[in-house]
């Protein structure tokens, strides 16, 4: 869109607000909603309940009720593997209560993030946090599930970045704003068919996704038989240690860092196929990555440790930084690995050709690895199977936020084959990888093909 554009506006077209992002965007939406064949409402005439939610402090001792917050809001699922409780009155309590049915909508975040919603249909007793707010349909009028299909499509999402409005880095919407959304209403029937065809398409997408998982699980498997590594059955953490005076000079002497877990992991360790090693020795260079918080459009691409995900790297938010050169200090090549040194401690990746130009932020190691001992490809899926994982766990120096120093990173025990070991495992599991990602892309394709087939139905193009 040209910024430089004008609109002109006659003063009856003019609706809720009248800045020019909303005022052209609005020009926009009107061309798309003229050809549906259905009538066309501001979502707050659907609306019969809209409410924000608690603001208490929450707990992690699963002290009174759960509450739902942001994070566990994801838009097409619910994530309840980080849940939190709250203590209320009982006034509050039943205030603030979830019923079946309310839609959850997200109204401050960043921008990709405010809007996302979900409809609620969970037994129990739930309330919700403030940065949420919840909305109830009319249903004699809209089902839920339609509304929250309709605000997460493409035409609901260009109406939330149409009204939402930026304040100091965040983005916000409110209820009122919310009120201002343009919604066609089908007949109740055919709401029904549309939401009876998504949730066909989530069960299809929930199978590829749940498949790509199983593989993926499999992956630490794999990798212990063929390191020939056994890792006892998991037992009760002692409560007690000892360690002598000349086994610790120099080192640790906390009770974490001598759980058993860990003692018996470097036993196992030991006890492998291979020879192992501290992972200094397989390094030539190791350094820190520098600060630099103004973004930019385009320019040089700025890696965060957001950007290091679990099995890949993670290109939905992405960064840019303008500088007239990549300091030589961290200036990437073929050879190196990246490693999250503090914030989410044991996010690796190996250097692609599209990372080869990126800046390091300072929470992130650049390791020059000696390539005539060890495959890059090999040492990342080795940091990142359990082997690893467990020893970056243990290596955090127990701060408010994990960290893992230099010296730290190179006492990481490394179960080292031979070089063409190292590649036959490591195209094993790139296959792994590259199967599970294909099917989460399909998973993906079949939510967008349904989005696109509903879209059309709806707005008659």
């Amino acid at each position: 869109m040209n910024p430089n554009k004008v609109f002109l506006v006659q003063k009856g077209e003019i609706e809720g607000r009248v800045d020019p992002n909303f005022v052209s965007i609005s020009k926009i939406l009107e061309g798309k909603l003229q050809h549906s064949s259905f009538r066309i409402m501001n979502f707050g005439k659907c609306i019969s309940y809209i409410q924000y939610g608690i603001s208490k402090l929450a707990n992690t001792e699963q002290k009174g009720i759960p509450i739902i917050r942001m994070n566990n809001l994801k838009g097409d699922e619910w994530d309840f593997s980080d849940i939190k409780h709250i203590e209320l009155l009982e006034t509050e309590a039943e205030k603030y209560k979830i019923l079946n049915g309310d839609l959850l909508f997200n109204r401050t975040n960043s921008k990709e993030l405010v809007g996302k919603c979900g409809v609620f249909r969970y037994p129990g007793n739930w309330v919700f946090a403030s940065y949420l707010i919840r909305v109830r349909v009319n249903e004699s009028l809209i089902l839920p599930n339609f509304a929250s299909f309709f605000l997460s499509s493409t035409i609901g999402r260009l109406q939330i970045d149409c009204l939402s409005r930026q304040i100091i880095g965040m983005t916000n919407i409110n209820a009122e704003e919310i009120k201002l959304i343009k919604i066609p209403v089908p007949p109740l029937e055919i709401q029904a068919q549309i939401v009876a065809k998504f949730e066909a398409a989530y069960a299809q997408k929930r199978a590829k996704e749940a498949e790509a998982k199983t593989l993926l699980a499999g992956i630490d498997e794999y990798l212990l038989n063929a390191l020939g590594i056994r890792l006892p059955e998991p037992t009760e953490k002692k409560k007690f240690f000892y360690v002598r005076a000349n086994q610790v000079s120099g080192g640790r002497l906390d009770a974490f860092y001598h759980q058993s877990e860990f003692e018996e992991l470097e036993k196992a360790l030991r006890n492998g196929h291979y020879e192992l090693i501290n992972f200094k020795e397989l390094i030539i260079d190791l350094k820190n990555g520098i600060e630099i918080r103004n973004y930019v459009e385009s320019g040089f691409r700025y890696l965060r440790v957001t950007d290091l995900d679990k099995h890949s790297i993670n290109d939905t938010n992405k960064r840019f930084v303008d500088v007239a050169e990549i300091p030589d200090k961290i200036k990437l090549n073929k050879n190196c690995i990246l490693v999250a040194r503090s914030g989410s401690l044991g996010l690796i990746s190996i250097v692609t050709d599209e990372l080869l130009n990126s800046i390091l932020s300072s929470h992130i190691f650049k390791i020059e690895l000696n390539i005539n001992l060890v495959k890059p490809e090999y040492l990342e899926l080795y940091f990142r199977s359990i082997l690893g994982q467990k020893q970056f766990f243990r290596k955090n120096n127990g701060g408010v936020i994990p960290e893992i120093n230099q010296n730290a990173l190179k006492s990481i025990l490394v179960s080292l084959p031979p070089l063409a070991v190292q590649a036959e495992i490591a195209n094993h599991i790139t296959e792994i990888r590259t199967k599970a990602k294909r099917l989460e892309q399909e998973a993906k394709e079949i939510i967008e093909r349904a989005k696109q087939e509903v879209e059309a139905m709806i707005l008659g193009s």
